[in-house]
């Protein structure tokens, strides 16, 4: 009896210690903003134009305290990010170059590809759901679908 009792117990006692070392190692706390976004639509805010940019293949993706952005023909760059109610604060940059070695940036003209003009950039949350984000800089105003 007592084996008996001890076979259903462990199962249990198993399934509790994966579960609370899940609850243990989950660090993202991000919300709607986490995931996979595509940048589709640029807008200049001084001159009210517009950019369909879905063929650039512009992307950001958000986990924990990290924002990737990558493009096609372009090397991926990691950010830190803050998010904090309605503002995203990209900080850190550092360049991911595979074939030869991940470089913190420090010009940021090697960041304007993604439409940004500094090392540090804030943004306003202009809109942020499931599908859909948007967000402003001093400078544009960039529209995303999510993945």
């Amino acid at each position: 009896m007592a084996r008996r009792t001890l076979l259903h117990i462990i199962p249990v006692l198993v399934a509790v210690l994966i579960a609370s070392a899940c609850d243990k190692f989950h660090t993202s706390d991000n919300g709607k903003l986490d995931g996979n976004w595509q940048l589709i639509q640029v807008d200049t805010l001084q001159s009210g134009q517009s950019a369909d940019v879905r063929q650039q293949l512009i992307f950001w993706a958000v986990q924990a305290d990290l924002l990737q952005m990558r493009a096609r023909d372009h090397f991926s760059v990691f950010f830190r990010f803050r998010h904090n109610g309605q503002t995203l604060t990209l900080t850190d940059p550092v360049a991911d170059v595979r074939e030869i070695s991940d470089s913190i940036i420090a010009n940021p003209a090697t960041i304007a590809h993604f439409g940004l003009s500094g090392l540090t950039e804030t943004f306003q949350i202009l809109q942020l759901t499931s599908s859909k984000m948007t967000l402003q800089s001093d400078l544009l105003r960039f529209h995303f679908r999510k993945y």
